[in-house]
C-alpha cells in the first residue's frame, strides 16, 4: 500500500489474515537464488492437489511491505481457502533484502516463475498475475517484462509506474488486464484511468471498474468475487494475440512436441530450410537432417524436454521476423540457451533457426577451452 501506514498495514493483517490458532490454506517454501540468498513464498495447493494434473496458477503480488504479515493478508482476503475450493495454485512471494517486488525485488522473479514450471503443470502453459497496491504495481512489472508468461492480469488497485512503462503496454497485446479502484481513492483512481487509457490506445484487452463509495482496496471484491472473475479469464489460448505473443506460443508448442514426443508436430513447426544447432560444434543439421537424426529419440514416450523459464522476443520492423533468446531447464544438462529466429509465413510464425547451448560459467571458462584443447589434440593424433 504504497503511502500507507505501518500501523494501516498491520490492521488489514489482523483483519484478513487466519484467526488465531487456524491452521492457514497455505504453506511456506524457500527458492535458492542465483548466487545466494532465498526468495520465501507461499503457496496455496486446491483440495486433491494432484502433481500430474494441470492448474490454472496465479502469482498474487502481496501489498504494502510485501512481507509474510502482507502475504497472510492478501491470501486470507482473496486467494486463500478461495483458491483452494475453486482448484486454483496459489504463489506469492515474500519480499527479502532486495526490496519490493516493483523495484530492487522484480529481479528474482523470473527465478520463481522458472522453479514453478519446474514443479507444476500450468493451465494452458501461462500463468495469471494479480497484486494490491503495491502488488499491483508489481504485477504491471512483471507482466511487462515477461508478457508471454501471463494470460491474464488482475489489480486491485494498480497502475503503471512510470512513463516508460506507459510506452511499454503494447507488450501486453493479447493479455486480459483488469483494474478495479475505489472511487474514493483519488490519486490512484487518476493513475489508473490514465494507464487504461495508454492500454486501450495500445490494443489491449483493457477494463476499468470503479467501485463507487470504496477507498484505497475496494471491500466489494473480498472472498469469492475476486476468484470468480478470474475464473472467467481462464484460457488455453489468448485472445487476439499480438506478434510476441504468437512467437511465444510457437516455442511453447516446439518444445511441447518434443516432450511428448509428436515428430509430426515437432518438424512442422520448422520452415522448409530450417537449421538446428545442437550444443557440439559438429552439430549444424538442416530441418530434413536432424529428423532423420532425431527419430529414435521421437519413438519413446518423450524425444526430450526443455522447459521455458525465461525468454526475450524482438521484432523486425515488418513483423514478418523476430529472433529470441530463451533460457531453457533440462534435468540432464541443467540451464540452457536457446536462440534463434523465426519467420511468419502465411500467417503462421515457423523456426528458422534455433541454436541450443550450454553456457559456461566465466570462472569455468578456463579449464573447459583446456580440455576442449586436449580433446582436439588427440583426435588429431589418431
Amino acid at each position: 500500500m504504497l503511502g500507507r501506514t505501518p500501523f494501516l498495514c498491520l490492521c488489514v493483517a489482523l483483519l484478513w489474515g487466519p484467526a488465531p490458532g487456524q491452521e492457514p490454506p497455505w504453506t511456506y517454501r524457500q527458492l535458492k537464488l542465483q548466487g545466494g540468498g532465498i526468495l520465501e513464498y507461499a503457496v496455496v495447493l486446491p483440495d486433491g492437489f494432484d502433481a500430474t494434473r494441470t492448474y490454472p496458477v496465479l502469482l498474487a503480488f502481496p501489498p504494502g511491505s510485501q512481507d509474510r504479515t502482507m502475504v497472510a493478508a492478501g491470501l486470507g482476503r482473496y486467494w486463500g481457502s478461495q483458491a483452494r475450493s475453486r482448484g486454483w495454485v496459489v504463489v506469492s512471494p515474500v519480499a527479502n533484502k532486495d526490496g519490493l517486488f516493483f523495484r530492487g525485488g522484480a529481479k528474482h522473479v523470473p527465478a520463481l516463475l522458472r522453479s514453478l514450471r519446474i514443479l507444476l503443470r500450468v493451465e494452458g502453459n501461462r500463468f495469471h498475475l494479480a497484486g494490491t497496491s503495491n502488488g499491483g504495481l508489481a504485477a504491471f512489472r512483471a507482466a511487462l517484462e515477461q508478457p508471454f508468461q501471463f494470460q491474464s492480469l488482475t489489480v486491485l488497485p494498480g497502475h503503471v509506474s512510470g512513463d516508460g512503462d506507459l510506452r511499454r503496454l503494447g507488450r501486453l497485446v493479447g493479455m486480459k488486464v483488469r483494474l478495479h479502484a475505489g472511487g474514493d481513492d483519488a490519486r490512484w483512481l487518476e493513475a489508473s484511468r490514465r494507464t487504461l487509457a495508454a492500454l486501450e490506445k495500445a490494443g489491449v484487452d483493457a477494463k476499468l471498474t470503479v467501485h463507487p463509495g470504496e477507498g484505497h482496496v475496494p471491500s466489494t471484491l473480498d472472498g469469492n468475487p475476486i476468484m470468480k472473475a478470474l475464473d472467467a479469464q481462464r484460457t488455453r489460448a489468448p485472445s487476439n494475440p499480438g506478434p510476441v505473443v504468437r512467437v511465444a506460443a510457437t516455442l511453447d508448442d516446439f518444445h511441447d512436441a518434443a516432450a511428448k514426443a509428436d515428430e509430426k508436430r515437432y518438424f512442422g513447426l520448422f520452415t522448409p530450410e530450417g537449421v538446428f544447432m545442437g550444443t557440439d560444434a559438429t552439430e549444424r543439421w538442416t530441418a530434413t537432417a536432424f529428423k532423420k537424426w532425431a527419430l529414435p529419440f521421437f519413438q519413446r514416450p518423450s524425444a526430450w524436454v526443455f522447459v521455458p523459464t525465461t525468454r526475450n522476443i524482438m521484432l523486425d520492423k515488418s513483423g514478418k521476423v523476430a529472433w529470441f533468446d530463451e533460457v531453457v531447464w533440462s534435468a540432464s544438462y541443467g540451464e540452457c540457451r536457446g536462440t534463434g529466429v523465426l519467420l511468419e509465413i502465411d500467417g503462421a510464425w515457423k523456426v528458422a533457426h534455433y541454436n541450443l547451448t550450454v553456457p559456461v560459467p566465466n570462472a569455468l571458462l578456463p579449464s573447459v577451452v583446456e580440455r576442449i584443447r586436449d580433446q582436439a589434440a588427440k583426435g588429431e593424433g589418431k
